[in-house]
């Protein structure tokens, strides 16, 4: 079985990583992602294929999605893929995307989609074993039960796993990371009045209340882990943009102005 792992960045040094270790031995993983150096044809490590030989079984597409100008999603990579690769492949899309968009490729394509958690702040070796040891998975579209045995061997700690529509899969990603923008931007606010009135240990106040399953120590912290306020990163303000660009929200445009005030 061939797969070829679009991108060579965060998400698909960790894909990688992760098959490497598969049982099945004739399992062949390449690397294609001509900004790193890597083509299709080339496999990582200096694993040649000669042109012309069959094509992959499976594509998992890892390449950036950024922000366009009008601060929608540029899905232009994925659709590289997508034209370099044709209609017969199976694909697996990690890479954020436009849900709409991606609803409509799916008119020629086979994917499926599988929402990504990867905290983009993490090195290559970190991110493996974040991979590695996820709890659980979403797969959506039309070849769901094959991509989950592909990566069972290795996910050793899956829980729980969903087939949903490609859809509901690729929409997930948005709600989750949006929801993380707001409940960093709720914890940002509390931090201001709770500074405001005088008081004293707010990080022992929050360590008190996320014993309370229902809030949960996560997207907690104020300051956050890079000592700044509000939320950045790549993933959370990106996302947060295009689910804004896809549909009136008062709710996460409200939360994005206040989160200008923390990050101007």
């Amino acid at each position: 079985m061939k797969i070829i792992i679009a991108g060579a960045g965060t998400v698909g040094q960790a894909v990688w990583n992760a098959l490497a270790m598969h049982p099945n031995t004739d399992l062949d993983i390449y690397f294609d992602d001509p900004f790193k150096g890597y083509n299709y044809d080339v496999g990582l490590y200096g694993n040649n294929v000669e042109t012309g030989v069959t094509p992959p079984d499976g594509v998992i597409v890892c390449v950036s999605t950024p922000r366009a100008e009008d601060g929608s999603c540029d899905t232009s990579n994925v659709s590289e893929v997508f034209k370099k690769y044709g209609t017969k492949v199976k694909y697996l899309v990690k890479s954020a995307v436009d849900p709409v968009w991606i609803s409509g490729q799916n008119e020629e394509h086979k994917i499926t989609y599988s929402p990504e958690f990867l905290r983009g702040s993490h090195v290559h070796a970190d991110a493996t074993s974040e991979f590695l040891n996820q709890t659980f998975a979403i797969y959506g579209g039309s070849d769901c039960r094959w991509w989950d045995e592909l990566f069972r061997p290795v996910l050793l700690d899956l829980k729980d796993v969903r087939y949903t529509t490609l859809e509901q899969a690729s929409f997930s990603k948005y709600v989750e990371n949006t929801f993380l923008a707001t409940k960093v931007t709720f914890f940002n606010e509390m931090y201001r009045i709770y500074e405001t009135l005088g008081f004293e240990g707010f990080d022992a106040m929050v360590d008190a209340i996320t014993l309370d399953p229902r809030i949960g120590k996560s997207h907690t912290q104020v300051p956050g882990p890079d000592g700044k306020f509000g939320y950045g990163g790549h993933c959370l303000p990106k996302d947060m943009s295009a689910l804004r660009h896809l549909a009136e929200t008062p709710l996460l445009d409200a939360v994005a102005n206040i989160n200008e005030v923390y990050r101007p």
